[in-house]
């Protein structure tokens, strides 16, 4: 029951110039009139990773001062559902004080609402309060990538070259993947790991480093057999998770492939059979703290749970900060070790794009530039917030500096532990028909390991929902 690791065909550099000069318009700033209202977004055609011979040479477009500095003096509005972009955009204020008085940030205050409130913005171009960027969370990048309300990064004067630092995955998820060019950046990177208690590894299992640790749940079979070692030898007093829902970011983040193809084919990889036997296992072994949502993050302050599975976001529950005023998360302060797991993936960011209405689309540049490029700036971010910014020559100056150990980990530098996984995080298996499939996988899913159906039941009725949510689509 070993899940594959899918090696990239294309080296990223090459992705990242096929996206850039696919992209190349020439344009620097764009009148808002009625010639330039977008189409209404179409669903779009799902591809798989950019075949090589269709790669062309990247073309460059750059920002001329005198472009940067013709921009009218009306407001920038630049649009996002909670506080923290807003909180990044004060550190670019430092550098360029220029900026704060032409930028409106608008913080909407709700997930929830953003997207409804974005959507009926941008269908009125002539509005004064017209979104010229807006921010996308990475479970509904696709929507406004994927469409024509976004333009290319390239038409605001970025190039490969800005791209050079940020991690690859962050960049792919990003591209428009009908046509691959690039429709937004992030200051952030959000790589997840495993968690777990080093003392119980120790005590329990003889484990003494990260190191054996993931070699011994490097691959889901190794991660289940732990699991029941775990429960083994602890006399059931430890279980290796609080709720098999821990599981599910990392194989999400793992498949082979996106749940539909760019000639509108569904199928149903491998990696989602071994999702539903781990699950079951997992459930029907009592492997797991309690079943379902609700028994997520029960037990972790307490030697009952072992681990689990996190990104860099979750580190704010130790109380950890560069300035070394942490505080004893969980009251386990110093215990804690984390590893890769079984397979590298990212869970959340957020990324800022330009609209294509959008006023001045240097001063666009120059925020992009500045908030998702500069490493004197990203530094200053993570230095500041905790970010694990989408910089790597940053974050191995950080590491380097030794920046990254955490008295919460037992002194591990949590950025070079977590740096490898940045760089083999892949978002080839995304769609935009995630969201909806998933929860018709999780209601099938959720019957199977209750007992409620079989594994060839559960398949067939899950394939069976998707053809009859998405009539156009071919099932397989």
């Amino acid at each position: 029951m070993q899940m594959k690791k899918r090696a990239g065909s294309v080296l990223v550099l090459a992705a990242m110039a096929a996206m850039l000069s696919a992209g190349c318009s020439g344009s620097q700033d764009t009148d808002r009139t009625a010639e330039h209202i977008p189409a209404e977004a179409e669903k779009a055609e799902e591809g798989g990773e950019i075949p090589e011979e269709n790669i062309p040479a990247a073309e460059s477009t750059e920002v001329s001062e005198e472009s940067v500095s013709a921009g009218t003096e009306e407001k920038f509005y630049i649009y996002s559902w909670d506080g923290e972009l807003g909180e990044r955009l004060e550190y670019i204020y430092r550098v360029n004080p220029e900026m704060k008085d032409r930028i409106e940030y608008v913080n909407v205050g709700s997930p929830g609402v953003y997207q409804e409130e974005v959507d009926r913005l941008l269908q009125n171009l002539g509005a004064e309060d017209y979104p010229d960027m807006i921010a996308f969370g990475a479970d509904f990048i696709m929507k406004y990538t994927n469409s024509d309300f976004t333009i290319p990064v390239t038409d605001c004067g970025l190039t490969e070259v800005e791209l050079m630092e940020m991690y690859p995955y962050t960049i792919t998820i990003a591209a428009d993947r009908r046509d691959y060019k690039l429709k937004g950046v992030s200051w952030q990177s959000c790589p997840g790991f495993f968690m777990y208690r080093a003392d119980l590894a120790e005590a329990v299992l003889g484990v003494k480093s990260p190191e054996e640790m993931q070699e011994r749940i490097g691959s889901w079979d190794g991660f289940l057999e732990t699991a029941r070692e775990i429960k083994e030898k602890s006399d059931d007093a430890t279980r290796m998770l609080s709720s098999v829902c821990d599981v599910v970011p990392a194989f999400m983040s793992g498949r082979d492939s996106p749940w539909v193809d760019s000639d509108g084919v569904f199928r149903m990889d491998e990696t989602m059979l071994v999702y539903m036997d781990t699950v079951y296992a997992l459930e029907n072994e009592q492997l797991t703290l309690e079943s379902g949502p609700e028994g997520q993050g029960k037990g972790i302050s307490e030697d009952s749970v072992f681990g689990f599975f996190g990104s860099v976001g979750d580190l704010d529950w130790t109380g950890w900060s560069y300035d070394g005023s942490e505080t004893a998360g969980g009251g386990k302060d110093g215990l804690w070790n984390i590893c890769q797991g079984p397979v590298p993936y990212f869970q959340g960011g957020t990324w800022l794009g330009a609209t294509a209405g959008c006023s001045d689309t240097a001063l666009a540049g120059q925020i992009m530039k500045a908030l998702c490029c500069d490493t004197g700036v990203m530094t200053e971010i993570s230095k500041g917030t905790g970010d694990y910014v989408n910089n790597k020559a940053a974050m191995k100056a950080l590491s380097g500096a030794g920046e990254g150990v955490c008295g919460f980990l037992g002194g591990q530098n949590f950025i070079e532990a977590v740096f490898p996984v940045a760089e083999a995080a892949d978002t080839s298996w995304m769609c935009t028909y995630d969201g909806e499939i998933n929860g018709l996988l999780d209601e099938q899913v959720t019957a199977y390991i209750k007992g409620e159906k079989d594994k060839e039941k559960a398949v067939a009725d899950f394939k069976r929902a998707v053809a009859e949510t998405y009539p156009s689509l071919t099932v397989e």
